[in-house]
């Protein structure tokens, strides 16, 4: 029986978390509360500078996820082991892959369990919560550290972070600090509240603004241990203890991605190089599966046309152990020329995964197909662009619900995967504007290194953009008729500072922002693409950090590049060293030192920066083969620096932070 207290402030029903419960698999929760010899926890916050080598986590903003954070160790959770976690800002962590979870209409967050995405999460407190101001810049104080304390626990802090609210000053209020932490010796997880404060948006009334709890992989079972928890409140702990046995069989198989192991869109060109075509499975259930695993992969378009271009299948042989992952490669070659069943066609396609169990018995079947988006390219043969290519992913039909400017301090983008070798010569985009001239700004562009591996924006390759003034210079696409003025829509080719040679397997991201101010009319918005499929390429920005879009599942931005295949004498960029870098301790209370391993002995360049780009140390040392360790020899006052190492033409950046 699950118990429940009933407080009534404001006029409004809230419900506090009773002090035991569980699902039907055996997980139980106990809260500090409760009187259960050897299962109930005691309230014992674990302070970060208790964690050894504690770590910043950068990348956190408004409505958006970071990760994945390396364990230290294989956690166990449900039937399945884990060995990295995505932290999201609104209070939760998910293991497999990154999502973002941001409130939608009343009841504003979902509670535990649903079998729409996310899966295979966990939430201490799902609220909206945010790490930057409405400027983009860091809310002071506000951070999330993680590392292990002297137990061997896992603890993931949210510390001092607020509400967003659109009506405070800076967009946030309030201050909330509380921990996950997860145990490998019992695969516990306990969640600790230091102090949880009022301070929600007054738009945010009866409904799930905070959301206490955690669900297993298809989303089935799961513990709904609190919604709409009264704030404020502190020193509050609950503990969710892993079941000796299970006491429910699941018996389930996942198509987990097609094309990248993060489901991302793909580029191929018309009569280029054949890709190689891969999809994910995974034995979700905690049952091993003693029946084949089938494995189809179907190309299907363009658009909406449902005509296979490609079709195989690969079949997973018994028996597949619970937890277990396995990568179907399609060994039927994919024809970039076909002309039959029909010829190919430049256009978006759909990359279908489908998995089954022959002979049936899959407990869940709303898991077993995943879908991404496949572009292919044909080169131009009129106008200036002749023999180029244009590498984008919206299918040309503009949806007026997803168009964006950024907002202040925003700024939104795409990445790209180089299908050959190739030379990018320029950018292209298609922007909406007032004729009347009315809010008009210039349109921002940058390109960046982007690590397709990772996930990683890196280094500002180049930068252009597009005045005012050059608005009535691109190719006119359509004219619409708003209400006191007319619309234009253009697409621009924005020439690079000098052409950007790309080896195949290459990325680079591209992002864009409307140089507006902070009120007032905008007038024009790059346009996006929001039919199905989906590259889950999208980006944002705030506050210089990039990260998956809030809407990642669901909009493409026409932004894209204009390229043309390399030579076949062009050189392969060589790939970079493998060589690790550390700030030690971070958060420092003393003069931290910087660590740094290389493969080899060489000159690092060593940097500190503060928040508003003014260096305040800097110094280059060589370091041998068996690595350093440099101690800061200049005063830091409190607040927020980045410290970078340079070696070999490669930087890497840490976060630090002075109490």
């Amino acid at each position: 029986m699950r118990y429940l207290f009933v407080l009534t402030v404001c006029g409004l029903l809230y419900a506090q978390p009773a002090n035991v419960g569980g699902d039907a698999c055996g997980y139980r929760w106990y809260t500090h509360l409760a009187s259960v010899v050897d299962s109930t926890p005691t309230y014992d916050w674990v302070d970060v500078t208790e964690l050894t080598n504690p770590q910043l986590l950068s990348g956190l903003g408004d409505d958006n996820f970071a990760g994945p954070i390396s364990l230290p160790f294989s956690f166990v959770y449900y039937w399945n082991s884990y060995t990295k976690v995505y932290v999201g800002s609104n209070g939760y962590i998910t293991f497999g892959r990154g999502f973002n979870v941001s409130s939608g209409p009343s009841p504003y967050f979902p509670t535990f369990p649903s079998t729409a995405s996310p899966n295979e999460w966990v939430a201490p407190y799902l609220s909206d919560l945010t790490f930057t101001t409405n400027t983009g810049s860091g809310v002071p104080g506000a951070k999330l550290i993680y590392g292990l304390d002297g137990q061997g626990r896992f603890v993931i802090t949210w510390d001092s972070v607020p509400y967003w609210n659109g009506s405070a000053p800076g967009e946030w209020s309030g201050r909330n600090s509380f921990q996950i932490i997860l145990d490998p010796a019992d695969s516990s997880i306990t969640f600790q509240y230091k102090e949880i404060t009022a301070g929600y948006h007054s738009s945010y009334a009866n409904g799930n603004f905070n959301v206490v709890g955690i669900e297993n992989i298809t989303g089935q079972s799961g513990l709904n241990i609190a919604a709409a928890w009264p704030v404020p409140f502190q020193s509050y702990a609950i503990k969710i203890w892993h079941p000796r046995t299970f006491t429910c069989s699941a018996t389930d198989v996942q198509a987990d991605w097609s094309l990248t192991n993060r489901g991302e869109g793909l580029f191929v060109l018309k009569n280029g190089v054949a890709p190689i075509l891969q999809a994910g499975v995974l034995n979700t259930g905690n049952q091993s599966i003693t029946n084949q695993v089938r494995s189809v992969l179907r190309i299907q378009g363009p658009g909406s046309a449902v005509t296979d271009i490609f079709r195989d299948t690969v079949f997973v042989q018994p028996p597949f152990p619970s937890g277990g992952a396995f990568v179907s490669t399609y060994s039927k070659p994919f024809n970039t020329n076909q002309s039959t069943p029909t010829s190919l066609r430049t256009g978006s396609y759909r990359a279908n995964h489908i998995v089954a169990i022959v002979g049936g018995g899959d407990g869940f079947a709303g898991n077993n197909q995943y879908v991404s988006e496949l572009v292919i390219c044909d080169s131009l043969t009129t106008g200036g662009n002749r023999g180029r290519y244009l590498l984008r992913f919206d299918d040309g039909v503009w949806d007026p619900q997803n168009e964006d400017y950024g907002g202040v301090g925003f700024a939104h983008g795409m990445t790209f995967v180089a299908p050959q070798d190739i030379i990018v010569s320029a950018l292209s985009v298609d922007m909406l504007y007032d004729d009347s001239g009315a809010g008009n700004y210039p349109l921002a562009l940058w390109v960046y290194a982007y690590d397709p591996a990772s996930g990683a924006v890196g280094a500002l390759l180049d930068s252009v953009g597009i005045d005012v003034v050059d608005f009535a210079n691109g190719d006119s696409l359509n004219r619409f008729q708003g209400q006191s003025s007319t619309l234009t829509l253009r697409r621009y080719t924005v020439p690079l500072s000098s052409p950007l040679t790309l080896s195949a397997g290459q990325g680079v991201a591209v992002g864009f922002k409307v140089l507006h101010p902070p009120s007032g009319t905008i007038g024009n918005v790059v346009v996006a693409d929001a039919s199905f499929p989906i590259s889950r390429r999208a980006l944002e920005g705030i506050g210089g950090i990039w990260s998956p879009a809030r809407d990642l599942e669901g909009v493409d931005y026409a932004v894209g590049l204009v390229a043309q295949l390399a030579q076949a004498s062009s050189v392969a960029a060589s790939p970079s060293l493998q060589w690790n870098f550390q700030v030690l301790p971070n958060p420092a209370t003393e003069a931290p030192f910087l660590s740094v391993s290389v493969p080899k002995e060489g000159i690092v360049h060593f940097r500190i920066v503060d928040l508003m780009g003014r260096v305040i140390w800097e110094d280059k040392c060589s370091v041998p083969s068996t690595g350093c360790k440099v101690r800061v020899p200049v005063p830091l006052a409190s607040g927020s620096y980045m410290v970078g190492a340079t070696y070999e033409g490669f930087t890497k950046g840490q976060h630090l932070i002075v109490p």
